[in-house]
């Protein structure tokens, strides 16, 4: 809450600077505090400060908010009073000094509001420093807000970042020491005072941003360096006088993606194989179904080709995933298709639904879920509609907070008297049991006013689609 009130524009002046600061302290390597004068005529009113994320700063606790006497900012109450920028140190504690550079900020009358402070811990080049403090305080009061939160290209920077000043002529004025280091791997030695359009460097971007005033970023291959190159004009109009150039050596990230992308290629051709070899093994056995003359036979031999296509579903969706993750949906479509084509009747007139939320799951659990979707569809089938004409039967799959629902309703001939699934004799029903005890879930067949459900719990770890 600011002390007293100011007019609309000095207010516009204070938020456009507050959004801005965080990047003017990276590019200034030193800490921003922006005053305004306070109620009392002796004291100053701290609006907004910020620590910068390339360079480390003596902890100091935040004094946003406070008031503070003037007595004790002296080169701070002189700048509010003249208008003038001022240059000194100060004190952060007992022997430890900081070099600081005072700033006036006018309103749009031209008198002077507010102040802004950069305080930067002494280094051996004090020359540079004030050249990055100078870039640092013209982008402070020269950038609209709204691209500073809009544009990625004003982002803040890393400790690992290379920074340049570059004037209108593209001569490079100041680089930091992880410019300094990015560029000596470039072969470029002593690069103050070169230009960037030169031979050696050729950096066209930085010209385009010098002319157009407008933010610039682009990925470039130096030698055996991956470089994005992110230019920043002081100022959003045309021919700025200066430009911040921003390296940052993505060399290493680059490799790690490319290794990770060769292994996700991997991965997906070693699932599609898989899923070819499981359909091989699938026709071998309908193969075998064609040659048997046992009706038993021929349903065991089904059965087996159903749960065999269920795991190669699985398989085929993982070939074309990017993450191994998968969406249950699309997997359990499939298997309700594929099991329906294979074992309703053609003379049975079968309503079916079948409602599944898209749900990403994990590879091993979607797996555990499409067999039992498969089980749970040919028990039904085959148990529920057995010397029937017509029948309905319903699938879905519903996800609530840590809990998945599978449910299989069909109004057929319903749970045998004295049914007991822990004594069952059924191989899709121990298998169904299996699976889901191996998630900690749990498994129920439930009588119907007509027919029976099939309802498994598990719990699940989701990202929604």
């Amino acid at each position: 809450m600011l002390p007293k009130n100011f007019t609309k524009d000095q207010m516009n002046i204070l938020r456009r600077c507050a959004t801005c600061a965080d990047l003017a302290a990276d590019i200034a390597h030193g800490r921003v505090t922006i005053y305004t004068s306070d109620t009392d005529s002796k004291a100053l009113y701290v609006y907004a400060q910020s620590k910068p994320l390339t360079n480390f700063l003596m902890h100091a606790p935040s004094q946003v908010g406070r008031s503070i006497r003037r007595v004790e900012e002296p080169l701070v109450d002189r700048t509010m009073d003249t208008g003038v920028a001022l240059y000194g140190k100060r004190e952060w504690e007992l022997g430890v000094f900081a070099q600081t550079k005072i700033f006036p900020i006018f309103d749009g009358r031209h008198r002077v509001f507010a102040v802004a402070a950069f305080e930067v811990a002494i280094q051996h080049d004090a020359a540079r420093e004030e050249i990055f403090i100078d870039a640092a305080m013209e982008i402070l009061m020269g950038i609209d807000s709204a691209q500073v939160k809009e544009d990625l290209n004003y982002r803040r920077l890393t400790t690992s970042d290379g920074v340049l000043v570059v004037d209108a002529d593209n001569m490079i004025l100041a680089a930091n020491n992880n410019a300094l280091h990015i560029l000596s791997l470039l072969g470029v030695t002593d690069p103050i005072g070169k230009r960037v359009n030169s031979v050696q460097i050729n950096w066209p971007l930085v010209s385009m941003a010098l002319k157009t005033g407008i933010a610039e970023s682009k990925e470039v291959k130096e030698q055996d360096l991956q470089l994005v190159l992110r230019v920043i004009p002081i100022t959003s109009t045309l021919n700025p006088d200066v430009a911040v150039v921003i390296l940052t050596d993505v060399t290493a990230l680059r490799e790690k993606e490319e290794e990770l992308y060769i292994k996700s290629v991997v991965i997906k051709e070693i699932h599609h194989r898989v899923k070819n070899n499981l359909q091989t093994i699938a026709s071998l056995l309908r193969m075998q179904s064609r040659r048997t003359h046992s009706q038993e036979a021929k349903d065991i031999l089904r059965d087996a080709i159903n749960r065999v296509n269920s795991i190669a579903i699985v398989h085929e969706s993982l070939s074309q995933q990017e993450q191994g993750e998968i969406n249950i949906a699309e997997v359990a479509n499939d298997i309700y298709h594929a099991v329906l084509s294979s074992m309703v009747a053609p003379d049975l007139e079968l309503k079916t639904s079948f409602d599944v939320d898209k749900v990403l799951l994990p590879s091993e659990q979607a797996t555990g879920i499409a067999l039992t979707l498969n089980e749970l569809l040919q028990n039904a089938i085959e148990h529920g509609f057995e010397n029937r004409k017509k029948g309905t039967l319903q699938v879905s799959f519903k996800v609530v907070g840590s809990k998945g629902m599978l449910e299989i309703k069909d109004d057929g001939a319903g749970l045998s008297p004295g049914f007991d699934l822990k004594n069952t004799e059924s191989l899709g029903l121990k298998i169904v049991q299996t699976m889901v005890e191996s998630f900690g879930g749990k498994f129920e067949l439930l009588p119907l006013e007509q027919g029976t459900c099939a309802r498994v719990l598990v719990p699940i770890m989701r990202g929604n689609v």
